[in-house]
């Protein structure tokens, strides 16, 4: 094998490189908790169990979390637990019984702006596929050439759709929004990542959100107020969607409350 140039011992490549075979989940320790870890474990067991992929178990996870607590307790950091499908030779078929490698990276935490933001829609459409829809696999070329086409267009954020010109998400975080008195959310069953803050919001309802089984662009440009949901960014709120302006750039106190009560720490 060789690796920029120079060769190396032979030996097989993590699949996760090879194919991204594998996911993840990026998750917070703020204040020296865990946020929403139930969540974030839940999510790691679910991605592996539609793969076919072998989980480490929880203690082994949680007690590095807990080692990165326990030497930055003056410093909120962000970390991302990847699990691939471990090393393996050409060929993208697989031992059932391999066992997974697994990663964890953490960096400081940034201060979350409040600021609202100025998003347009997407020009890149996302893949539909029931088999993957929901999912944080490794494959996230998608977002990669959206976050190229934010920059390009010198913009806060992208909203995006599917090859049917449904509201999926955002590039980086899943969506909410408020026509008149009523909350909705776009379903997720084609495309898009299920992620813990939206399933938080829904299993606790702060305030009562709606999934869509359509959402068509023309409901988001009759919003009220938007709302982009992130666990490292937290909630951050629309100001206008191109040229249109929404009538309530600001986030709703009652998800202020709930993001900053201490029983998100669970």
């Amino acid at each position: 094998m060789w690796h920029n140039g120079s060769e190396l011992p032979d030996q097989a490549l993590d699949r996760g490189l090879q194919f991204g075979d594998g996911h993840f989940t990026t998750l917070t320790i703020e204040n020296g908790h865990i946020r929403w870890w139930s969540s974030h474990w839940q999510r790691l067991q679910s991605a592996s169990q539609r793969l076919h992929l072998y989980l480490p178990a929880e203690t082994e996870l949680y007690s590095c979390l807990t080692q990165l607590a326990q030497r930055n307790p003056s410093q909120d950091l962000v970390v991302k637990i990847i699990v691939t499908r471990g090393s393996g030779d050409r060929g993208y078929g697989f031992d059932t019984q391999s066992t997974a490698n697994w990663y964890i990276t953490a960096t400081p935490l940034l201060e979350r702006s409040a600021k609202p933001l100025r998003v347009d829609v997407a020009e890149l459409r996302l893949s539909r596929s029931v088999n993957l829809a929901g999912l944080k696999t490794l494959n996230r070329l998608e977002q990669v050439l959206l976050s190229h086409e934010r920059q390009q267009r010198s913009l806060d954020e992208l909203i995006v759709l599917d090859t049917d010109a449904q509201v999926v998400e955002a590039i980086s975080s899943n969506l909410i929004w408020r026509q008149g008195r009523d909350w909705f959310t776009p379903q997720l069953e084609h495309a898009g990542v299920a992620g813990v803050v939206r399933a938080q919001l829904l299993a606790q309802q702060p305030i009562k959100i709606q999934v869509c089984d359509t959402s068509s662009l023309a409901q988001i440009l009759a919003a009220d107020q938007l709302i982009l949901t992130n666990s490292v960014l937290g909630l951050r709120p629309v100001a206008q969607i191109g040229e249109h302006r929404l009538t309530d750039p600001t986030l709703p106190k009652a998800l202020k409350n709930w993001w900053q009560a201490s029983n998100v720490f669970s």
